[in-house]
């Protein structure tokens, strides 16, 4: 007889603050994400022409809001006059929150934050990012993230015993150490891994289990659909991001 597949809730992350359920990236979002949902906070940052850290995901503007160009060629206060994040589909504008002003709300919900631009060796971002993190005392729950692997490598340098996670060039070289069987030594503590990879299902319990013996924690993001919440529950891993955060409390916890 077959054993029945191991069930696990993993914890959930609200992405972009629960953008299927809120206006993505606002503060009305992650307030209700992390006050009254309690789930961890998934956000993105991108520096200001004045050196503040916004809280955006893309790189560009005008895809998702009623202002045109890069975040980067904007001042705050610029963005604070005139940027909608709902784009008028919210009944009053929705404006931009800043990195400093979601750490104060998160409470003790984790936080991953997603580094989206690399400014170069002369970066002061990492370095915000860190004083920031030291100031609200998150370093404990806090990933920081980037694709990129410059800005995470001046981040550690920085601030070694905060926890990050692995750049999409060291997830591939760990992906490919999986596959041949070798022990490797990451400098992340974090793999954070799509659902699917190029269309195609790669995620398995094995690979879960690999990284589990490595200490490294498993995230797999987006997951929506209530068929990939109920499969990722047999695999082990340990956050699922999600746009959907209520809806997927309710599928793990009734």
């Amino acid at each position: 007889m077959t054993a029945a597949p191991r069930l696990q809730c993993p914890h959930i992350a609200a992405h972009r603050g629960g953008m299927g359920e809120e206006v993505a990236s606002s503060m009305a979002a992650f307030r209700r994400a992390a006050i009254d949902l309690g789930v961890a906070l998934e956000l993105d940052i991108h520096p200001t022409k004045d050196h503040e850290l916004v809280v955006f995901h893309d790189d560009h503007l005008e895809a998702t809001t009623n202002l045109v160009g890069a975040i980067h060629d904007y001042s705050l206060k610029a963005l604070r006059a005139t940027l909608d994040l709902s784009n008028g589909s919210a009944p009053s504008r929705v404006g931009i929150a800043t990195l400093e002003e979601v750490l104060a709300i998160s409470g003790d919900v984790e936080v991953s934050i997603d580094i989206k631009e690399d400014l170069g060796a002369d970066s002061w971002v990492e370095g915000t990012v860190g004083e920031l993190l030291q100031e609200h005392a998150t370093g404990k729950r806090v990933v920081v993230a980037s694709f990129l692997d410059p800005p995470l490598a001046r981040f550690r340098q920085l601030f070694p015993a905060v926890r990050t996670a692995a750049s999409s060039a060291e997830a591939i070289r760990w992906y490919q150490d999986f596959h041949n069987q070798v022990t490797s030594e990451p400098a992340f503590a974090v793999l954070s891994l799509p659902l699917t990879l190029m269309g195609s299902e790669y995620l398995t319990a094995q690979l879960v289990d690999w990284a589990h013996q490595q200490g490294l924690e498993v995230w797999v993001w987006t997951v929506n659909e209530e068929e990939d919440l109920r499969r990722v529950q047999t695999m082990g891993i340990d956050v699922v991001v999600t746009d959907y955060p209520a809806r997927a409390l309710e599928l793990y916890h009734g």
